[in-house]
């Protein structure tokens, strides 16, 4: 009973522990799995710098603070608190650079994770961890607009003197052009105090020839665009050049009586070479292009070090996966809409809420159309009736103008019945006209016909004039009609318009975002793309019920025109026939 117990106890602690959270002050999160064997790393490493890259689509930068001041990046046991050190966060750009410092990454584990914890507005600065270890002499992202590369470590070992020239967009945030000088120098006692040496950059070569690095003995040296690290006699050559206009990282580990020289962050070439430690180093003496995320240690790096370096910094990292957003209220489990709409971009913003006030517009101006004609329809024929009956009676009185003009103003004295009738108003032209044509008090001026029916005489010439009048105003009952129909025509042949201008503008930022991140992956685009081609869907929402409705209510109004032009008709048929001469 008591193991019963046990295992019950576990079985409710389980999706506890799944959806525990570090602190609730911040309401949502992201893992950040690092898959070290998607990234081919093959044995372990300890306190490795990686770099996570945030892009629009991935990352939800309206919710954190514009300085990315309140991310916390914690350990897998959603504990421990790890440093990080933010090398840009751009919030108007969506953009951010940001290195962890990772306590262990296993071989071959594609499990293993770090959370990403932000939107707390009113979190207070993140306690100062060294994000390098003490082995890092140095590192220099190359970010500064001007002025030397500055040392992003405690040790402060800056860039003393050289000339560059500063890339804004850079392989990792900003970059620094070297053309053909004497290089960057830098050093110090405790550079030549360590065990071994590394050294770690990105390389965009313009020429083919040009040093990269010169420590003491060792030079690394581009010869022919073919990276060759040499110490005295002793010489390790990459097998192929690099290409030019591309980035490349390049490493070299110095240690122990060992000289590997590293491309992409794979070993290319070995060499037997005794360390001997130097106070200083040059860096690009001769080199034309660019350098990038400069990183040099006192010890001698393994292979794995190198490519969790290479990997996590490249274009297209392997290592770094990037999940969806969790809040704090309901985990992972907000549904593929809602994680959508979270990482729309505030032009899909602007491109959404035109479309849903179109939609409004549209939707009103169908209800409200639907209804004018549907009183119109229910109307019309009851007012049809009655002008029936009063052909009817018209025939039957005899030739005394003024008792005409009465019967014609009884119909129109019943306006507040047929008020939703356009026939009514119609008529009310045609009577007015028809009127004003009698010769009241002259009955000379009346006509008797063959069947006996005497009355007011009208003169072919003056039931033209009524027919004109009475073609006017079915003119401008049309025109009631149709009224406001235009919002609905814009709607159907702006909306996808409108939709597709935000959905391109959506692309053009993501991929402009991803191009200045260098984070090349499907977890990076997906959402980006799926977050711009919400405004297409906005766009096609507003046009496909402002179709329906518009075809719908054409319809109605293309009978109900029918109906006014056979009522013209008639009225001036049995008018005609009654008081032609």
């Amino acid at each position: 009973m008591k193991r019963f117990l046990a295992l019950f106890a576990l079985v409710l602690a389980l999706p506890l522990s799944a959806h525990a959270w570090w602190n609730g002050d911040w309401s949502a999160r992201k893992k950040i799995t690092l898959d070290t064997a998607a990234a081919g790393i093959g044995s372990e490493v300890v306190d490795v710098p990686v770099l996570v890259r945030l892009s629009t689509g991935g990352f939800d930068f309206l919710a954190a603070q514009d300085n990315g001041g309140d991310l916390r990046f914690v350990a897998e046991d959603d504990k421990t608190v790890l440093a990080h050190r933010i090398e840009r966060f751009d919030s108007v750009n969506e953009l951010a650079f940001v290195w962890v410092r990772v306590p262990r990454l296993a071989p071959g584990n594609s499990t293993q994770h770090v959370w990403l914890y932000h939107g707390h507005q009113a979190a207070p600065a993140a306690q100062a961890l060294p994000v390098y270890d003490e082995a890092q002499w140095a590192v220099w992202s190359m970010n500064e607009e001007q002025g030397l590369p500055q040392d992003s470590t405690a040790a402060g070992h800056h860039i003393g003197a050289g000339a560059l020239t500063p890339v804004p967009a850079g392989l990792v945030g900003g970059a620094a052009r070297l053309s053909n000088g004497a290089g960057l120098q830098s050093g110090a006692a405790s550079l030549a105090a360590g065990s071994g040496f590394t050294l770690s950059l990105w390389v965009k070569p313009e020429q083919a020839d040009g040093q990269l690095l010169a420590y003491g003995s060792l030079s690394l040296a581009l010869a022919q665009g073919t990276p060759v690290a040499q110490v005295g006699a002793a010489r390790a050559a990459a097998p192929a050049p690099l290409s030019l206009n591309a980035w490349h990282h390049v490493a070299v580990s110095w240690g122990g009586n060992a000289l590997t020289l590293f491309v992409n962050g794979q070993p290319v070439a070995t060499a037997n070479a005794a360390f001997v430690g130097a106070p200083a180093l040059t860096l690009g003496a001769g080199f034309t292009g660019e350098l990038d995320e400069v990183q040099v240690s006192t010890v001698a790096r393994s292979p794995a070090w190198v490519a969790v370096l290479a990997d996590s910094q490249g274009m297209a990292p392997r290592l770094v996966r990037q999940g969806p957003e969790e809040s704090a209220g309901g985990g992972e489990h907000t549904g593929y809409f809602m994680a959508t709409m979270n990482n729309l971009t505030v032009d899909g913003w602007v491109v959404t809420i035109i479309c849903v006030l179109m939609l409004f517009v549209a939707l009103y101006v169908i209800w409200a159309k639907a209804l004018l004609l549907a009183r119109v329809e229910k109307s019309n024929p009851r007012f049809s009736e009655a002008f029936q009956r009063l052909s009817e009676q018209l025939r039957t009185l005899d030739a005394d103008a003024r008792e005409h003009a009465s019967r014609l103003d009884a119909l129109t004295a019943q306006q507040a019945q047929f008020r939703h009738s356009p026939l009514m108003r119609i008529y009310e032209v045609g009577a007015r006209e028809l009127k004003s044509r009698f010769h009241f008090g002259d009955e000379r001026a009346s006509v008797v016909h063959p069947d006996g029916v005497s009355a007011p005489s009208v003169s072919e010439r003056a039931m033209l004039a009524v027919r004109a009048a009475l073609d006017a105003q079915m003119t401008r009952e049309r025109a009631r009609l149709d009224r406001n129909m235009v919002l609905l025509t814009i709607a159907i042949s702006g909306g996808p318009f409108l939709g597709l201008l935000g959905t391109v503008v959506g692309v053009m930022i993501t991929f402009a975002a991803i191009a200045a991140a260098g984070d090349v992956n499907v977890n990076a685009i997906a959402p980006g793309i799926a977050a711009a081609l919400v405004a297409t869907v906005a766009g096609l929402g507003v046009a496909i019920p402002s179709l329906f409705g518009y075809n719908y209510l054409q319809t109605k109004i293309k009978t109900l025109s029918n109906d006014m032009t056979v009522f013209v008709d008639e009225f001036v048929t049995r008018m005609a026939e009654t008081y032609g001469d």
